[in-house]
């Protein structure tokens, strides 16, 4: 999986322009990646300018650097558009900044969504691109049941890139009262592509699931 981050460093974000064959580095990174492992250029770059440069270290660093500083340490962990709900971003005792991250599950395919119900149970769900929604309990297990399934009706493809599918949920602001949950995501109609938002209603029996037939 991709992180975040790996469409800009590689300039895959654009797709009038070339991939890179290797991400953009920020300076005093690539100088250091250049005296250690400069020989690794000629297995990960098959052909192209780079293996021209890889013996010149200052051309190979200037074809390489990243031109935009807010994705180089340390700026990336103090910029709120990039670090926003990553993690804390907080000072040692030296005043250097710290990204802390944990993880909180794994095993996933495509994620998308992550909330939780503000219902006092303190539930978390995840949902994967493919149309399925995972409950995770406050011991973070996960539900052997998916919470909602809809990949039947799900719109997406196993294409790298590709936007369509599952899109998002949200539970209703009084949903411990309501037990409505609204989601998003892609659908094909009558060979045209268009966006469904449905809601969905708490099984009566069962509260880590939805009940599908109550969509509309």
């Amino acid at each position: 999986e991709c992180s975040p981050y790996a469409a800009h460093l590689y300039d895959a974000e654009d797709p009038t322009t070339p991939v890179r064959q290797l991400p953009g580095l920020c300076d005093e990174y690539c100088v250091e990646f250049w005296n250690k492992c400069k020989t690794t250029v000629r297995t990960l770059v098959k052909e192209g300018e780079l293996l021209e440069l890889v013996s010149n270290r200052k051309k190979f660093c200037h074809v390489l650097q990243l031109q935009d500083l807010d994705y180089c340490f340390p700026r990336v962990l103090s910029n709120n558009n990039l670090t926003r709900n990553l993690g804390a971003v907080v000072a040692d005792s030296d005043g250097c900044l710290q990204l802390c991250l944990e993880e909180i599950a794994n095993g996933l395919r495509n994620p998308v969504a992550m909330v939780h119900a503000n219902d006092g149970t303190h539930r978390f769900f995840i949902a994967e691109q493919i149309g399925i929604v995972w409950a995770y309990l406050p011991n973070r297990a996960r539900v052997e049941k998916p919470f909602l399934n809809v990949t039947q009706a799900v719109l997406t493809s196993p294409w790298e890139g590709d936007e369509r599918g599952f899109l998002g949920l949200v539970f209703h602001p009084k949903f411990k009262h309501t037990g409505k949950v609204y989601v998003y995501y892609s659908v094909e109609v009558n060979l045209e592509e268009k966006i469904r938002i449905s809601e969905f209603r708490i099984s009566s029996h069962d509260m880590n699931m939805l009940d599908h037939s109550s969509e509309r």
